[in-house]
């Protein structure tokens, strides 16, 4: 991307009640003055003060944030407009007129980085901030844009580079009288463990940037559809006493227990002539394939125990959770005990759902009540995190060996790992696959 000329872009949805269009560059303050027109110039008012004026003939804010201190690290100019499409389509071609291309997704973010406003860690944070699908992902998202993830990288990085330079000293000086310092091995493998704490986060990580794929899945007339409104709070799914209601896969999003979810009602799986039917069934079958978390739900009431029981084990399923559903119905049947997580409900009455909300977490993230991580590291950090630490430990025999040549090379190859997941190291192609994931404006 280039960062030397002029950007804009609506750093907000166009269609709202305001639309907030975003320049930023060497000759931001200048475009803003040709575009914005107002009693006082922007560049007569003070940085960061909010003027009244217009665009063309929309009445609008504008505000001058004078560089360093501004988001990019550029000089940038925000303008508030009316939000109709009409209008902020209208500022929009006006900016772009007058010396501003439009940005490419994430060039804002790229410019901070580039600038020293944010390291990479931080800038990967600012997309989760706005994919967030839960409060616990958001505020995960707002530690690591603060830098709880990246204080932790740079103290690794600079441990390894003190480290690299003790190797390295070694064969700079080999015949002298120096005062080496004590305990590298040590030091090394206490990086390595460090290196592998931080990894032990990437599945709590994924989680929450990603969310849990839940299917509700089991024969006609279960209940999938009950618990699927139960778990959602409305009425989502048509509810009916008729065994095959439902013919299709129904999606949607919802938080369970702070985790982001996908769920999944799915059509009853049983034999059947219906064409219509049997695709609703082979659908069924996929998404039970593709899950996380599976709620196989059984009749508690039904006369077909054994039939049910047989048809659950016939379809195995992804960390998947037996449900007796329908206690309501018959609150005393003594029902078969099953190997597995296995939990009693009623999805009309919402009694036992709960325990059922424990035990999905427990299959999610191995807890029933997720806490808010203090960092988690996503996929991208997890590769380096594990290619830095399976680095050290040879490293660390070498040095106590004396082979100070291939313990500096190992130091070295970690160094520059960990500076790749904070972005002192980076490859452009890196960059480039990161920020393009990032809508137009931000």
């Amino acid at each position: 991307m280039n960062t030397f000329d002029n950007i804009a872009a609506p750093a907000t949805g166009i269609g709202g009640a305001i639309t907030i269009l975003r320049l930023s560059g060497p000759d931001a303050l200048a475009i803003g003055g040709r575009v914005w027109r107002s009693r006082t110039s922007l560049a007569e008012a003070p940085p960061r003060t909010m003027l009244l004026g217009k665009v063309g003939p929309d009445p609008a804010l504008a505000v001058y944030m004078k560089a360093p201190a501004s988001y990019t690290g550029d000089d940038v100019v925000e303008l508030h407009c009316h939000g109709g499409a009409a209008a902020a389509e209208q500022a929009l071609k006006l900016v772009l007129a007058s010396g501003c291309r439009m940005a490419e997704p994430g060039e804002f973010t790229f410019r901070a980085f580039v600038n020293g406003k944010l390291d990479l860690v931080q800038a990967e944070a600012v997309g989760d901030v706005i994919s967030a699908g839960s409060d616990m992902a958001f505020k995960l998202a707002e530690k690591q844009l603060a830098g709880a993830l990246s204080s932790r990288l740079e103290t690794l990085y600079e441990e390894l580079n003190n480290l690299r330079a003790e190797a390295e000293s070694h064969l700079d000086f080999p015949d002298e009288e120096l005062a080496w310092e004590e305990g590298v091995p040590e030091r090394i493998r206490a990086v390595a463990n460090e290196l592998k704490r931080l990894l032990a986060t990437r599945g709590i990580g994924a989680t929450l940037r990603d969310g849990v794929n839940l299917v509700i899945a089991g024969r006609p007339n279960a209940g999938k559809s009950s618990l699927l409104n139960r778990l959602l709070g409305m009425e989502r799914a048509i509810v009916t006493s008729i065994p095959g209601t439902t013919r299709d896969t129904i999606e949607a999003s919802t938080v369970l227990r702070g985790l982001p979810v996908r769920l999944t009602d799915t059509a009853g799986i049983r034999s059947s002539s219906d064409p219509i039917e049997q695709l609703g069934v082979e659908r069924s079958r996929r998404s039970i394939e593709g899950a996380q978390v599976t709620f196989w739900l059984l009749d508690a009431s039904g006369d077909e125990l054994d039939l049910e029981l047989a048809e659950m084990a016939r379809h195995p399923a992804p960390g998947r959770i037996a449900v007796w559903n329908k206690l309501d119905l018959a609150p005393q049947r003594a029902l078969p005990e099953l190997d597995g997580p296995t939990v009693r409900i009623s999805a009309k009455t919402g009694e036992g759902i709960e325990k059922l909300l424990d035990a999905f977490a427990r299959e999610a993230v191995d807890t029933p009540r997720p806490e808010l991580p203090e960092v988690a590291v996503n996929a991208r950090h997890a590769r380096l995190l594990e290619e830095a630490a399976g680095l050290l430990p040879d490293a660390a025999a070498h040095f106590e060996c004396g082979e100070f040549e291939l313990a500096g090379l190992m130091l070295r190859d970690a160094l520059h790992t960990v500076g790749e997941i904070i972005g002192k190291t980076v490859e452009p192609d890196i960059l480039d696959n990161i920020f393009s994931r990032f809508c137009i404006g931000k």
